[in-house]
């Protein structure tokens, strides 16, 4: 499978700071007030898997930021070591994630940064699926020729009405933050993507204050990847979010025609 990604991190207009953290196919973007990829573009799967990914830091200055890039450096370097990754059984990647849940938990109470913890949405492209996975609320969209749908499930609750200005959202699932029952969905989407559809990471700075009707329009309209992600960051601070605000756009190019090896496709099926 061939993909074409762009992502921006911005810190939006009322922090000081950006707690987000971004990967991407071996690049970490962390700790930066604005920042995007230096080395996006296409990548295939053929060889090894790819996988890119948000954490919205939680716990204060510093603290998010640690949880979030550490939680991501972690995450590649579990990558690395288990191959296949894609055939990892449910339960394997819940004690993945616990694993890291643990030592994320350990680096806060030995530094003092009690509470530092952080959401993960990210989506991994196989030889032959395509798997998202998320922990607390920053989310994962699918836009294709049938319009938007969004895959993942906010582990979250709102402590007043959805249209009060001053109601909060509570985190039931994250990365860190003391927890030890962490909770984690997986979904398998490689049935649903077909080559042109593209796919929507970001962080809640952006859904807070883009609905999901203007996310399909934006992304319907854009002509790449990069102009999407362009857009949809400066319709956050537009929009006058009040948080970091982190997305990825991810453009399949190619869908694999065949799960036979590529040394026993013909030159002109492996063009395809």
């Amino acid at each position: 499978m061939v993909i074409n990604y762009f992502g921006i991190t911005e810190k939006g207009n009322f922090r000081s700071h950006n707690e987000d953290s971004m990967y991407a196919c071996g690049e970490i973007v962390a700790g930066t007030i604005s920042g995007s990829f230096s080395s996006s573009g296409f990548q295939s799967s053929e060889d090894s898997p790819l996988i890119l990914a948000l954490a919205d830091g939680m716990g204060g200055h510093i603290s998010g930021e640690i949880a979030s890039r550490m939680t991501l450096e972690k995450l590649a370097w579990t990558v690395k070591r288990i191959q296949p990754l894609e055939e990892l059984p449910r339960a394997g990647w819940q004690n993945l994630f616990r694993k890291i849940n643990h030592e994320i938990n350990e680096h806060a109470m030995q530094t003092g940064r009690l509470g530092m913890g952080t959401t993960l949405v990210g989506v991994l492209f196989g030889r032959k699926k395509v798997l998202v996975f998320n922990m607390g609320d920053s989310r994962a969209y699918h836009f294709s020729s049938r319009g938007i749908q969004k895959i993942t499930v906010d582990h979250s609750f709102s402590d007043s009405a959805k249209d009060n200005p001053n109601s909060r959202s509570y985190i039931t699932s994250c990365i860190g933050g003391g927890t030890t029952d962490l909770q984690m969905d997986l979904f398998d989407i490689t049935d649903a993507l077909r080559e042109g559809d593209r796919i929507l990471l970001c962080t809640d700075g952006l859904t807070d204050v883009i609905k999901i009707d203007d996310l399909e329009e934006i992304l319907s309209n854009a002509s790449n990847v990069k102009e999407a992600c362009s857009h949809l960051s400066e319709e956050a601070n537009l929009r006058m979010t009040k948080d970091n605000s982190s997305v990825i756009v991810i453009e399949v190019k190619e869908m694999a025609l065949s799960y036979a090896e590529p040394w026993k496709l013909s030159p002109s099926e492996r063009k395809r």
